[in-house]
């Protein structure tokens, strides 16, 4: 089953939807910088704030896949041996 995380952007501090901080940057580039490598992508922006003119809140998701939980085959199988026939 696949699930989501997500994550936003407010000036320069990233947050988990339930408002922890993630991380704080220096600049809002650093911010996009380090989303993108982490493989975050753009999903939504939200309008300006009234109280804060110009601050969008910008919000991202990353797929995170489950891990494999199958065993890795150890035993050894036996295979079938051709004969090379004489011509």
């Amino acid at each position: 089953m696949v699930h989501w995380e997500h994550r936003y952007l407010l000036g320069t501090m990233i947050f988990t939807i339930a408002g922890d901080v993630v991380r704080d940057f220096d600049d809002e580039h650093e911010a996009w910088n380090w989303l993108e490598s982490e493989g975050w992508g753009l999903v939504a922006i939200e309008p300006p704030d009234p109280v804060r003119p110009g601050v969008c809140k910008y919000y991202f998701k990353r797929q995170r896949l489950p891990q494999a939980t199958r065993q890795p085959i150890t035993a050894a199988h036996p295979t079938s041996k051709q004969e090379r026939r004489g011509i």
